[in-house]
């Protein structure tokens, strides 16, 4: 059974378990709309239709990873400052995977984990907005804990990274901790902290890479701005992008 601390800070720590579920982000939106209180998860051991980014799938082998939805309720954030939610939540995944093992972890932007060149867990994030602030945040989290094999090209496991096999509920309960103490710092209005460590651990950061938007071009990532646009240094200057207009090529 499944279980998180009641003393991290939010107004609930309970797991709401399904064996089976379509998308918990989808189950968490329908019962907060009855009432669902901060720091509520909802967890499956199998996700049939597992939501990443427009147009993506999440691939999970049932009872082997985390596949969940955290709810928060950041009312005291504005609108312009929703990519700092994004860090946090990012920043949290990574540094939980990274305490594991010994291989470098960094964050492809805007909010993948990765091992390696391997993706080892996707977060979505569902904003609901009410007079220019966050009035309620649906994070959704897959991470592949002990699967072995994979039918999802450059996809990679912690436990293929280690050799060993971990504890998911352990594992639930350190992403949640790190997730409350990062959410602290934005509500301490701490950005700066969590900007410099996000920064960091930018994927491919200050390496040149093939890129593709409209067409091919080769660059190199410097960071984000303040909106969460990507900045990449090319020979015609800085160029901005959104989410989903481009794309790093690699082999």
């Amino acid at each position: 059974m499944y279980k998180i601390p009641a003393n991290l800070g939010f107004a609930s720590n309970l797991v709401h378990y399904l064996p089976t579920c379509h998308s918990t982000n989808e189950i968490a939106a329908n019962m907060l709309a009855n009432g669902l209180e901060e720091g509520s998860v909802v967890l499956t051991d199998f996700q049939s239709a597992g939501k990443g980014q427009p147009g993506n799938r999440w691939e999970s082998k049932p009872y082997v990873n985390l596949t969940f939805s955290l709810v928060l309720k950041p009312s005291f954030l504005d609108l312009n400052k929703q990519f700092k939610l994004t860090q946090a939540i990012s920043i949290s995944v990574a540094t939980v995977v990274q305490n594991h093992i010994s291989e470098i972890v960094k964050i492809k932007w805007p909010n993948d984990i990765y091992i390696g060149y391997g993706k080892v867990a996707g977060i979505l994030i569902q904003n609901s907005v009410k007079n220019r602030a966050i009035e309620s945040c649906i994070v959704g989290i897959g991470l592949n804990v002990n699967q072995q094999e994979f039918e999802t090209k450059g996809a990679v496991s912690m436990r293929t990274s280690t050799g060993s096999s971990f504890d998911l509920n352990e594992i639930l309960v350190e992403i949640i901790k790190e997730i409350a103490e990062n959410y602290t710092l934005l509500k301490a209005g701490r950005f700066l902290d969590l900007d410099n460590e996000y920064q960091n651990s930018l994927y491919a950061r200050n390496q040149t890479e093939l890129f593709e938007s409209d067409s091919q071009f080769y660059g190199e990532i410097i960071g984000t701005d303040q909106l969460g646009r990507l900045l990449i240094k090319t020979s015609e200057g800085i160029k901005h992008f959104q989410n989903q207009e481009v794309r790093l090529i690699r082999s």
